[in-house]
């Protein structure tokens, strides 16, 4: 921990503890994704996030705080998150203290570009004053002196890109990828109905969580530069009849489109290894290179859903393309899903154990 002590505008002294996962007595004064909140707070995460929160207090008490979270190897991409401060301390500078103290430490590691969101106009005029501005929906963004053309050159090709399976570290590797303005497909992550102008950063956690269990997967294409410049993520249906179908939604910056297939058949490997015999990708019709990267990896097109997307001044098809799998057999049986018979109760059924008496 360490800390340091700003004079606010009202003469009061606030005190900014910087801290780290397990934050022990300060889990219950700050804010996290409910998904996630016990692993990252309690620090399960730090192997892949480094998660430093700027707590300011004014004689002892919280009044302020706000994160960042970065991959824990690299440090050069972070998304800020759970900007609070206690209603009745608004206005005397807390936030902005804050703020220049996180961007301080971020710069330390020679970070280069951080994202958040805000629906809040008084919010938004503080991130402005501290470097962010308007990127994606209602996200922002920071960019260091030092970024250059941070859009064309982050995701640029730099060497052959390996395919692994996605880390927490990749929250805001993921943000940079879904985030860039390149693709320019309507359905950017199908699962989180993250569309072309919606930003991003959240919904990493979201996906993460529904794959547990064995429920689906999601795979990564890292260049030599440890970037996220594509992600395939899949899911299968939630029902003992629907177990072997799974929808797959991707995505893949243009320099490295020549890798898409690539990822897709890594995808569908994965999609063998759960027992899944189906794989369904949608697409809006309009986006003529996602549809050629996933007849390149195999799949056809089986289904067409009119009018499925308005675009603000179109509507347009949403195609559905399938790969199955040879080979495949369903892992689940029908007792482990909810509302089928359990084994003790198909016992009682057939052999009519405790069956009740007519009370007639």
């Amino acid at each position: 921990m360490t800390t340091e002590t700003v004079r606010l505008k009202t003469g009061e002294q606030l005190v900014i503890k910087t801290l780290h996962p397990p934050l022990h007595d300060y889990v219950s004064k700050v804010g996290c994704w409910a998904d996630v909140r016990d692993d990252l707070l309690n620090g399960k995460l730090t192997e892949w996030l480094f998660t430093p929160y700027f707590v300011g207090e004014i004689d002892g008490e919280v009044v302020g705080s706000m994160s960042y979270y970065t991959p824990t190897d690299t440090r050069d991409v972070g998304v800020v998150e759970f900007v609070r401060t206690e209603e009745e301390h608004r206005s005397k500078g807390i936030a902005s203290a804050l703020m220049d103290c996180l961007i301080r430490r971020f710069r330390a590691d020679d970070g280069i570009a951080l994202y958040l969101c805000t629906t809040n106009p008084i919010a938004g005029t503080l991130y402005e004053k501290h470097g962010f501005w308007y990127h994606v929906g209602d996200g922002m963004r920071y960019l260091a002196p030092d970024a250059g053309d941070f859009d064309r050159t982050y995701l640029a090709h730099s060497g052959p890109a390996r395919i692994r399976d996605a880390t927490w570290g990749d929250l805001p590797r993921a943000s940079v990828l879904y985030n860039h303005p390149e693709p320019r497909w309507l359905l950017k992550e199908y699962f989180t109905q993250t569309f072309r102008e919606t930003r991003f950063e959240s919904h990493f956690v979201r996906l993460m969580r529904q794959i547990e269990d064995s429920n689906g997967a999601l795979v990564v294409l890292e260049n030599p530069e440890q970037r996220i410049v594509g992600a395939a993520v899949l899911k299968r249906y939630d029902t003992f009849h629907e177990q072997h179908i799974a929808t797959l939604s991707f995505r893949v910056c243009p320099s490295y489109c020549e890798q898409g297939p690539e990822l897709l058949t890594a995808a569908a490997e994965k999609a063998k290894g759960l027992s899944i015999q189906a794989l369904q990708i949608y697409i809006a019709d309009c986006d003529d290179d996602q549809k050629t990267m996933v007849k390149a990896a195999g799949f056809v097109e089986e289904a067409r859903l009119q009018r499925r997307v308005y675009d603000g001044e179109n509507w347009i098809d949403v195609l559905v393309y399938t790969l199955w799998l040879p080979n495949v057999t369903p892992m689940r049986c029908e007792g482990d899903y909810y509302g089928n018979r359990k084994p003790w109760q198909e016992e009682r059924v057939t052999v009519g154990h405790n069956k009740p008496k007519n009370s007639n």
